[in-house]
């Protein structure tokens, strides 16, 4: 049996620095606090409780490397909706070095460790250490690397928890949400919290998406760069295309410049007649549909390529696309519906002599269609119509694929983001036809 009380004594309160660490809560916010506050009211929430990945990182802003790791449930993130509420991050203790180079906004962390035994009580204790490693001190030959390691393993010594649920349960007591209504991502974690919870739990995957829709201007800077950056691996591709070159090959060059430009390809879809089979063929149009991602963003942006002499109805086409592009850019508004930006681009593809065309836009974010989306079930129509609406702060591509058996396929988008006068590209827009020679 293990006495808790005699684990408050900190042995490493000499290393206690607060100001040594205070950049490792000065992380910039990406999530939209204005809309999610309306969100949460709208379905009369009084917090999230985020456990995917991507929406950890929404709400406190901090990269988990156990998230990345694919650690489910050793991490979370929890976003009160009163302001006066602590928002905290829940991390496992050995990974809070990680907060020295990827920051939180969210004043209270919470970290856990593991059980070492029982109180009189029979309650689980922790180890008080954050991290094993807090033990692994050679004090002769320290640097002021190590000074910080410590001073963060000091921080959070004895503040620790037995699980990352007794965490997330410490988080949700210290923001008054024990008893509150919860949005959570993953409806699994209340069986995580268990007796800890005693509140009503709602399903927010799509009302975390919902809220994402909008973004904040911290993650349209990001998305700007997603965007050149992705367009930028896609050129680069494109300029490694020649005749006979195996089509699933062109991915390469996406991967590559990818690298040297600071994040990853996603994937590139790149086809001829609809398949990515077999090599690149003389006069064929080729469409690429390229995606990246800088910062936990995606980029993505589409172009049509011929190496040869494009048919004379594919060059016909491209300049039907850019021009439909031209006008729908011109009249996006906040409070159009993404259904009648399709109807601007079919009318104009209509008069340019092309019935058989299509436009459909889609958000871009921590995820490629960054908006709602049925979940093993039939959709709700009126839903979705309700949600599809472009909002100032929207980043979104107009996606224009073509595919028709005996002619081809081809496809373009670019990325732009809507303000309250029309919209802003954030790629270069150049939907021209590529040619390069045979």
């Amino acid at each position: 049996m293990i006495d808790g009380a005699d684990l408050c004594e900190r042995t490493l309160a000499g290393w206690l620095a607060p100001e040594l660490i205070e950049h490792t809560r000065r992380g910039e916010m990406l999530v939209h606090r204005d809309r999610a506050d309306r969100i949460m009211d709208k379905y009369g929430l009084d917090g999230l409780v985020a456990a995917l990945p991507s929406n950890i990182y929404y709400l406190s802003s901090h990269l988990g490397i156990s998230a990345m790791m694919g650690r489910h449930y050793s991490s979370f993130a929890v976003l009160p909706r009163n302001r006066e509420a602590p928002a905290s991050l829940i991390v496992n203790g050995s990974m809070v070095y990680h907060l020295d180079y990827r920051p939180t906004w969210m004043p209270n962390v919470e970290v856990f460790s593991y059980p070492i035994g029982t109180d009189a009580a029979g309650r689980a204790v922790p180890e008080p250490l954050p991290s094993p490693w807090a033990k692994a001190i050679r004090e002769d030959s320290m640097t002021d690397r190590d000074r910080l390691l410590m001073a963060l393993y000091a921080e959070y010594e004895g503040k620790t928890s037995v699980s990352a649920g007794g965490s997330l349960a410490n988080a949700l007591a210290k923001a008054g949400l024990t008893r509150g209504t919860l949005g959570f991502d993953d409806m699994r974690v209340p069986g995580v919290l268990g007796a800890d919870f005693h509140g009503r739990a709602v399903d927010a995957l799509n009302i975390f998406r919902e809220i994402r829709m909008v973004k904040s201007e911290p993650e349209i800077a990001i998305l700007r760069q997603a965007a050149i950056r992705n367009e930028a691996a896609l050129d680069a591709a494109i300029a490694t295309m020649h005749v006979g070159q195996p089509l699933q090959d062109i991915d390469l060059g996406h991967q590559r410049k990818w690298g040297e430009l600071g994040g990853k390809s996603l994937w590139l879809i790149v086809n001829q007649r609809g398949l990515n089979s077999g090599v690149v063929e003389k006069d064929e149009p080729t469409k690429i549909d390229s995606v990246g991602e800088y910062l936990g963003y995606k980029g993505d942006v589409g172009r049509t390529i011929v190496v040869g002499t494009p048919p004379d109805e594919v060059a016909r086409r491209a300049e039907a696309n850019t021009a439909a592009l031209a006008v729908f850019y011109a009249e996006v508004r906040p409070g159009m519906t993404y259904a009648r930006g399709s109807e601007i681009i079919r009318d104009v593809l209509c008069q340019h002599g092309f019935e058989r065309g299509l436009g459909g836009a889609h958000p871009v974010g921590l995820e490629h269609t960054d908006q709602p989306w049925p979940v093993g079930s039939e959709p709700d129509p009126a839903y979705f119509e309700e949600v599809m609406v472009f909002e100032e702060g929207t980043v979104f591509t107009m996606d224009m694929p073509y595919h028709e058996v005996g002619y081809g396929t081809s496809h373009v988008e670019d990325m732009m983001v809507v303000r309250a006068d029309g919209a802003e590209a954030l790629s270069s827009t150049d939907t021209s036809l590529r040619i390069l020679p045979a």
